[in-house]
């Protein structure tokens, strides 16, 4: 009977330990100065830090070293700003942003190892999304993206990539103020790529170095800053 009760003992100080832990962990995810913010870039991630009624202004993910994502890995969470970056991602499962959708403003996949991008991805319509930043990849084409909708989105950042061919998907996207194609392989822009961006203000193709376009031959819109 003695013995049994030590056990006892020893397992719930164990559970309240555990517990503990646990709660201390999430804790290490928040900000007291910044409340809305959910940092958790060096730490693993439980259910039991989430809170699936919340929308966080800010959940950061990056510099975890993972390979994958995948929907699972977002444990319930809603937020407006995903921060991925800094990770060795290579591969994203299909959907795996899908519960974002109506939240969503901006998507940060900067400094992962992505070789494409693929509308499966999304697999539904970024209503609200503003900034997609996927610079310092290895992304080669984006030719998987005619049924990704994106009215809103303003300022996309493809620097730092190995883009051999302007992605002509991008003139359905007419809300864009900012495209960043800079530190690619391009050799050449459509005359017609930027018909229809009549909101495209600032456009960045430089560090292209078999890039040769002239003026006279791209049509541009007025007040583009290149």
């Amino acid at each position: 009977m003695y013995s049994i009760k030590i056990l006892y003992f020893f397992t719930l100080f164990f559970l309240i330990k555990q517990l503990s832990s646990s709660e201390q962990s999430c804790q290490e995810c928040y900000s007291p100065t910044k409340p809305s913010i959910f940092n958790c870039s060096t730490y693993l991630l439980t259910r039991n830090c989430t809170n699936n009624t919340f929308v966080w202004d800010i959940v950061d993910f990056s510099s975890q070293n993972r390979r994958t994502f995948n929907s699972s890995q977002l444990v319930f969470l809603q937020m407006k700003s995903l921060i991925l970056k800094s990770n060795s991602i290579e591969n994203i499962s299909n959907s795996s942003f899908k519960s974002l959708s109506s939240n969503l403003i901006e998507l940060d996949l900067e400094n992962n190892r992505l070789k494409f991008i693929s509308s499966k991805w999304f697999n539904t319509t970024f209503e609200y999304l503003t900034k997609l930043n996927l610079a310092s990849n290895q992304i080669e084409t984006l030719t998987d993206l005619d049924h990704v909708y994106l009215p809103n989105l303003q300022q996309f950042n493809l620097s730092n990539n190995s883009i051999e061919h302007f992605p002509n998907e991008i003139h359905r996207w007419t809300s864009l103020t900012t495209l960043d194609l800079s530190s690619n392989q391009l050799s050449s822009v459509p005359r017609y790529a930027l018909v229809g961006l009549t909101n495209l203000t600032w456009l960045s193709l430089a560090s292209n170095r078999n890039l040769s376009c002239k003026s006279n031959m791209i049509i541009f819109q007025k007040n583009l800053y290149v």
